[in-house]
C-alpha cells in the first residue's frame, strides 16, 4: 500500500510537533534507586492516573482502592454522584484504612484503633474521642484528599492538589478523539495484572514506538500496518502522543496475494468474500470496503457506537500514550488499556495491567479475547493477578514483557551508552524529555 493510498482513506489530523532537544537517554534512569526516588516525588506525585472504571463505584458509598508505587488511594462515590479521593491512610497513626479492591460502606473504619470516616473523609467517630489534648478529632481531622475526575468511563486521581485539571493536562486532541468512542458505555471484560522484571519506563518506551513490531510481533502483519512511512505518529502537548495504524488490510510487509487469516475471518463478518480480493492491488483496498460495509450494516446489527466514529475509526487502531504511563489503544470494537506502574521500592521491577473494554451489543454475550484462548463473557471481569510465565496475558503482551526483561539486563551492563534513536522513535525521545522536565522542575517546558 502506498503513502498516497493511506492519506486518501482518512487518518487523524496531523498536528504541529514540538521541537525535540535531543536530551541524552542513559541506562541509569532505569536502574538507579536515587533516580527512582526523584521520579516518584517529582513526577508520579504530580500526574493524573487511572484508578478504576466508573461503574465499579456507581452508587453512593461505593469505593475503590487503587495502588500506585508505595501509595494507596481510596476513591468514593458521594451522595451527589460525584467522586472524592483520599490517601488511604488514617491520620491518627498512619494505618491503611481500607483493604481489597472495591466495595460499599456507610463508613470507613481504621482496623487498628477503630477511627471511623464518612464518605467525605472526615473523622466521625473515635474511641475515647475526648482523650486528646489537641481536641476531639471528630469533625476536625480527615484523610488527606487527592484530586479526582471522571473521563472516558474511568475514575482518575492526582495526588497533587495544585495540579491542573485532567482535561487541561490531556488537551483537546485526546479528550475529543478518545471521547468519540463512548468508552463510558463499555464494559471491562479483561482485567489482568502481573509483576514484570523491568523498570516501568522500558514498557512505556516499547509502546512509544512501532519500530519493533516487524521483528517482535510478526503475527500482526496480516492485518495491521506498522511501517513508519505509512503510519502516522504525533507528538501532542504535555508529553502525550498518538500513533495511527491502518488496519483491516495486510501490511506492506505481507508477501502473499490472497487475504490471510485472521483478516479473512474479520471481513467475512461484514459479508465480504475474501476470495474476491486477490492480488496486491485488491488487498490494498479491502480496508475501504470494510468501512463501507460497517457504515451500511452496523446500525442494524446493533453497533450503534459506529455513528460517532469517522470512517478510518471503523477499521484502524490509534494508540494514545498518555504521559506518563497510560496507553489507550482505541479500535472500532473495543478499547485496550496497557499500563506499567512503578514497584514500591525496586527500580528494576514494575507492575503491568491489561484491560480490555467492549461495547455491549444486543444479542452478543461473548467477545473475542485479546489475550488468546476462548471468547470472554461480555460482563465485568474480576481482577486476576497472574504470575508472569504461568498464564498468557496475550501473545503480543507476552512478547513485549519477555523482551523487556532481556532489555533490563542489558541496561545494567557497563557497555551501555546513551540510546541511539531513529526518527520514528521520536516519541521515546519526547517522553524522556518531558520526564526530565518533571524531575528537574521545569514546569513551563512540560506543558508544551
Amino acid at each position: 500500500m502506498s503513502q498516497a493510498v493511506a492519506t486518501a482513506t482518512g487518518r487523524p489530523e496531523k498536528v504541529q510537533e514540538p521541537a525535540l532537544r535531543g536530551d541524552p537517554i542513559n541506562a541509569g534512569r532505569y536502574t538507579s534507586s536515587e533516580y527512582f526516588r526523584q521520579e516518584w516525588q517529582r513526577m508520579w506525585m504530580r500526574t493524573w492516573q487511572i484508578g478504576g472504571v466508573s461503574y465499579q463505584a456507581a452508587e453512593p458509598g461505593d469505593y475503590l482502592v487503587t495502588e500506585l508505587g508505595p501509595e494507596s488511594v481510596l476513591l468514593v462515590r458521594q451522595q451527589d454522584g460525584s467522586m472524592k479521593g483520599f490517601f488511604n491512610v488514617c491520620p491518627h497513626r498512619g494505618t491503611r484504612v481500607m483493604a481489597g479492591d472495591e466495595g460499599s460502606a456507610e463508613r470507613f473504619t481504621c482496623p487498628y484503633h477503630g477511627w471511623q470516616f464518612d464518605h467525605t473523609g472526615v473523622v466521625v467517630a473515635a474511641p475515647n474521642a475526648d482523650d486528646f489534648p489537641q481536641g476531639n478529632p471528630c469533625g476536625h481531622l480527615r484523610m488527606k484528599p487527592v484530586q479526582v475526575a471522571e473521563l472516558f468511563g474511568f475514575i482518575w486521581f492526582n495526588m497533587d492538589a495544585e495540579a491542573p485539571s485532567l482535561t487541561e493536562c490531556l488537551g483537546p486532541n485526546v479528550v475529543e478523539e478518545i471521547g468519540s468512542y463512548r468508552m463510558e458505555k463499555m464494559v471491562r471484560v479483561l482485567n489482568m495484572s502481573t509483576q514484570a522484571d523491568c523498570n516501568w519506563k522500558i514498557i512505556t518506551d516499547n509502546f512509544n514506538e512501532a519500530y519493533h513490531v516487524q521483528v517482535l510481533h510478526p503475527e500482526l502483519i496480516p492485518y495491521i500496518e506498522s511501517q513508519a512511512d505509512i503510519c502516522q505518529f504525533d507528538l501532542l502537548r504535555g508529553g502525550h502522543n498518538r500513533g495511527w495504524f491502518p488496519a483491516h488490510q495486510p501490511s506492506m510487509l505481507y508477501q502473499g496475494e490472497s487475504v490471510p487469516e485472521p483478516l479473512a475471518s474479520m471481513v467475512r463478518e461484514w459479508d465480504i468474500d475474501p476470495e474476491q480480493w486477490q492480488g496486491k492491488n485488491r488487498l490494498a483496498d479491502i480496508r475501504l470496503e470494510v468501512q463501507k460495509q460497517k457504515r451500511r450494516l452496523g446500525a442494524a446489527r446493533g453497533f450503534a457506537h459506529y455513528e460517532h466514529l469517522k470512517d478510518y475509526q471503523l477499521t484502524d487502531y490509534i494508540i494514545y500514550n498518555l504521559f506518563p504511563n497510560s496507553v489507550i489503544t482505541v479500535g472500532p470494537d473495543g478499547v485496550q488499556l496497557l499500563r506499567p506502574r512503578p514497584h514500591e521500592t525496586d527500580p528494576q521491577k514494575c507492575y503491568f495491567d491489561h484491560w480490555w473494554l467492549v461495547p455491549e451489543i444486543e444479542g452478543r454475550t461473548m467477545t473475542p479475547s485479546p489475550a488468546g484462548g476462548p471468547d470472554l463473557p461480555v460482563a465485568d471481569a474480576e481482577h486476576e493477578f497472574v504470575e508472569y510465565g504461568t498464564k498468557t496475558l496475550g501473545t503480543t503482551t507476552d512478547q513485549d514483557l519477555s523482551i523487556a526483561a532481556v532489555q533490563q539486563k542489558g541496561l545494567s551492563s557497563a557497555a551501555m551508552d546513551d540510546f541511539y534513536l531513529s526518527h520514528q522513535e521520536r516519541r521515546v525521545q519526547r517522553f524522556h524529555e518531558v520526564l526530565n522536565d518533571y524531575v528537574e522542575g521545569n514546569t513551563a517546558a512540560r506543558s508544551v
